[in-house]
């Protein structure tokens, strides 16, 4: 899943090999807000089909694991799509229909009328009519890169140059161009039986080779991949071990030595459970700058700068909560979901996912406290949200309740504050139940976000707080909170907890207020998030 660069379209794909395309735009709120964001569906064709590995005797599945988009240069839409092996190049465009006209017979359905042509002025030229007005979308299948990893995919990732492109399997790293689809600009020889060098029909050499000359000596697998979104030779990977590696195309055409190294573990560590928990999931450079690096773990996410790559300048715990429970864990496959993240345009917000109805948004600004707790609603629960009651609805139907719906946002606090107790862990151990918030992305330019589980994509939106509260939804509590403030010079109101100059958010009878806990602490760009549903077919 994953916004175009221009943050006009959604791509997703589901387990049946379906890419699905939304058009994003702008709708006016039924619950008092101006405008949110809104979506329809734009196309949806088949990208991958389900293959079968004569030579391993393995099937591959048709399950779309990655989807990117390039950046648009003209009138179409182009993007990559991989399944476990085969990566595509897809171009979407509008194309206007066009019809024949002034034929010399007659084109009606069930027309008997005949044709008499006496002379040549009787010929008529057929013409082709263009229906600007009513466009389709039509998709076409550019290339396809197959046959280059003998692996499952880990990674796939579009140089800035537009151009080329990296993808990875656990052991090696290739780089291809979108003109060629027949070789990955390296050459691999193959030894024949009899001795002498023969070239494959796919000419491949990775960019990065791990593999050792003998299976056993294996230490580190490549489980992501970025690449910098300013300097095209500049790309980074993680490993299963808890490392990251920046290599330079410019210092070496193989970069098995990478230009810098980053590392979590040491290499003697033989703690299997600590190295699960310190394997990379997701890394990132920053959208403005290739000084730093974002890396998400199965417990916390961390910002490296590779100026000084011995221990990161931030690091945010998203899945403290989880800490109690690791023995339990450990005994579950859970250590190795690949939770992905995101980062705003402007590198503020990091975004995250987590288990059941949680997911994360990280505010940089306000350094290691910023982390803020969204809780999702469930898909099966009424459309209402906990902040509405029967009066401000007026009917039980959900579907004339408001729409969008808000969402309660928690600014977590010391890992250490936590109350163990609060997570339902009974749940997370069924495999029926669990739901799993891996594959974010947020819209560029805009304080759009989509997040999805197995069933579900859920696209939420930060606006303004002068704009969020309708005027007809205040009720006795919040004017009496207004009141009492406003009297704060001759001490504190009866009912009110706080003093004259305190936060009036941490105000008792301030506690029911729908910005109880409001994206930013700041009054004049403070967001509160919402978040509409989108159901995967």
């Amino acid at each position: 899943m994953e916004f175009n660069k221009e943050g006009t379209h959604l791509a997703y794909g589901n387990s049946d090999g379906i890419l699905s395309i939304l058009e994003l735009g702008q709708s006016k709120s039924d619950n008092g807000y101006s405008t949110h964001v809104c979506s329809k569906p734009y196309q949806s064709f088949l990208s991958h089909e389900p293959e079968f590995d004569c030579l391993k005797s393995q099937s591959i599945e048709e399950k779309l694991t990655f989807i990117r988009w390039l950046n648009r240069c003209g009138p179409s839409h182009f993007l990559l799509s991989a399944n476990e092996r085969t990566i595509k190049l897809w171009r979407v465009t509008e194309v206007a229909p066009r019809e024949m006209t002034n034929m010399n017979f007659p084109t009606e359905s069930g027309s008997r009328r005949k044709v008499v042509i006496r002379s040549n002025s009787d010929l008529k030229v057929p013409l082709w009519t263009v229906q600007s007005e009513n466009k389709v979308v039509r998709v076409y299948n550019k290339k396809v890169f197959a046959r280059g990893h003998g692996f499952s995919l880990t990674g796939l990732s579009t140089f800035s140059d537009q151009e080329t492109f990296l993808s990875s399997d656990p052991l090696r790293i290739n780089l291809w161009h979108y003109d060629i689809d027949s070789e990955a600009f390296s050459i691999l020889f193959q030894r024949s039986c009899c001795g002498r060098f023969c070239s494959l029909t796919l000419v491949v050499i990775a960019v990065v080779d791990l593999m050792p000359e003998r299976i056993e000596d294996i230490t580190h697998l490549i489980t992501s991949l970025t690449t910098s979104p300013k300097t095209p030779a500049l790309f980074a990977y993680g490993t299963n071990r808890g490392s990251i590696r920046v290599c330079d195309l410019r210092a070496a055409a193989r970069c098995d030595q990478p230009a810098i190294s980053v590392d979590n573990l040491p290499s003697t560590e033989q703690n299997m459970i600590l190295i699960l928990l310190n394997s990379i999931a997701d890394v990132k450079f920053l959208n403005n700058s290739d000084r730093h690096l974002v890396s998400r773990d199965f417990m916390s996410v961390k910002v490296w700068d590779l100026a000084m790559p011995s221990i990161p300048v931030e690091v945010y715990a998203v899945q403290s909560h989880l800490r109690p429970y690791l023995n339990s864990i450990c005994e579950t496959e859970l250590l190795f979901d690949d939770f992905k993240l995101s980062l705003s345009s402007d590198d503020r917000y990091i975004f995250t996912g987590s288990y059941q109805d949680e997911v994360r948004i990280i505010d940089r600004s306000l350094s290691g406290a910023g982390t803020y707790k969204l809780k999702m609603e469930c898909d099966d629960s009424p459309f209402y949200s906990n902040f509405y009651n029967q009066s401000d609805l007026g009917a039980s139907s959900p579907d004339s309740a408001p729409w969008p719906r808000p969402l309660t946002s928690e600014l977590i606090q010391a890992p250490e504050d936590e109350i163990e107790g609060n997570f339902p862990i009974t749940s997370l151990f069924s495999p029926t139940n669990v739901k799993k918030w891996i594959s974010v992305s947020w819209c560029p330019n805009s304080l759009v976000a989509a997040t999805c589980h197995a069933d579900a994509i859920h696209i939420i939106e930060g606006v303004e707080r002068e704009a969020h509260i309708p005027v007809s939804r205040q009720s006795l509590e919040d004017r009496r909170w207004e009141r009492a403030h406003e009297a704060g010079a001759a001490g504190a109101a009866p009912g009110c907890t706080s003093t004259p100059g305190s936060d009036p958010t941490e105000c008792e009878c301030h506690k029911g207020h729908i910005m109880k806990e409001p994206l930013h602490p700041d009054s004049q760009s403070a967001n509160l998030p919402l978040h509409t549903k989108h159901t995967l077919g």
